[in-house]
């Protein structure tokens, strides 16, 4: 990915982001939260369970970190502090698509205050 996420491109980030997961075969950290997870039971877990629990973590681990790489320095607030891949992507989500609404909005509404203006 060559362009971080900024105020400007989240829609073109986004399409990015997912393909290149989807395309290194970890989509499924975002897409599943944590119930494709394995996990370990509290007893005596097999080596087994103990190789397909440390290769999911290091799975989330990439993820985390390319999430954390693929966005300005003063976006990490808003993902740092999530418990699953699902919660950072969701959060980046929430606070664009609303900002894009709200943005959306306020430029219709210039643009019909701009009219009225004009009009008279």
């Amino acid at each position: 990915m060559s362009d971080k996420l900024d105020k400007k491109n989240f829609h073109g980030w986004r399409f990015h982001m997912t393909i290149f997961l989807i395309e290194k075969g970890y989509w499924k950290y975002i897409e599943g939260e944590n119930k494709n997870a394995p996990q370990l039971p509290e007893r005596n877990p097999t080596v087994d369970q103990l190789r397909e629990y440390e290769e999911w973590n290091q799975g989330a681990q990439k993820v985390m970190y390319w999430l954390f790489v693929g966005i300005q320095d003063i976006m990490i607030g808003y993902i740092q502090d999530a418990k699953t891949l699902k919660e950072a992507w969701n959060s980046l989500l929430t606070l664009y698509e609303t900002n894009t609404k709200a943005w959306k909005l306020q430029l219709k509404n210039n643009c019909v205050h701009w009219k009225r203006r004009a009009c008279r």
